[in-house]
């Protein structure tokens, strides 16, 4: 293992909390193993170790290195450690082409195969490249969107979740939505109720349209989440 990715494993380890270890690979269900160390603590150690040892000079060479290794692993707390370097380090000054095309390894690899460390991914790297007004970064995502493997379609959507201009892609989440609602996945459905969920925010109508119009694939976990504020104003009408 790369020896600054081995340090970080150390320092991970030695600040983890077996309770909080616990109740996440209880609600995990034994998708991904966690260690027990929460993302502020994981964001306060990048911090400090930049500062002392420089992570973010470091030569591109043993950056890249040093996030595969962290990905690699098998423990959720790592790859979570690897998402929040890029966000520290590489959003703005690394090429979006770059990031996204190191990203589409990973799940080619297979690193990423649980919905927590996609969501992870999705909201502190994903978004902010979708929010850079990059047109490439969406046309990259539509390719994603049809991918074959679940967690690499649904990390094509859930981003447009937390866009800041959420309103600017209603094209691209309608179309994406409409090929993930017809997959049998349900974490694909899932992706499809998180982002119509924010969007309803800005359009009720776009949302009630959509779920109508695709009623024979829809769950109902997709209809409680895509519905959630709707009902929260129905009620207080």
């Amino acid at each position: 293992m790369n020896q600054y990715a081995e340090t970080l494993v150390q320092e991970l380890k030695h600040r983890s909390v077996p309770q909080k270890a616990d109740w996440w690979n209880n609600y995990l269900k034994g998708e991904i193993r966690f260690v027990g160390t929460s993302i502020p603590e994981i964001r306060k150690l990048l911090i400090e170790k930049n500062c002392s040892e420089g992570l973010d000079q470091l030569p591109m060479n043993q950056q890249v290195s040093l996030v595969n290794n962290l990905m690699r692993s098998e423990l959720a707390e790592y790859k979570l450690t690897a998402i929040l370097y890029i966000q520290l380090f590489w959003i703005g000054r690394q090429k979006n082409s770059f990031l996204l095309s190191l990203i589409s390894d990973w799940f080619t690899d297979r690193y990423i195969h649980d919905w927590n460390t996609c969501d992870w991914l999705s909201v502190k790297v994903l978004t902010p490249l979708i929010d850079s007004g990059d047109e490439s970064v969406i046309w990259t995502l539509k390719k994603w969107n049809r991918d074959p493997y679940l967690w690499k379609a649904r990390a094509s959507l859930v981003p447009f979740a937390h866009s800041k201009n959420i309103g600017d892609h209603t094209l691209s989440i309608e179309r994406f939505s409409d090929i993930l609602i017809r997959r049998e996945e349900r974490f694909a459905k899932t992706a499809v109720g998180c982002v119509l969920r924010e969007y309803s925010k800005l359009d009720e109508e776009f949302v009630l349209d959509f779920l109508s119009k695709h009623v024979k694939y829809t769950t109902w976990d997709v209809k409680r989440n895509a519905l959630k504020y709707h009902r929260q104003k129905l009620k207080q009408s």
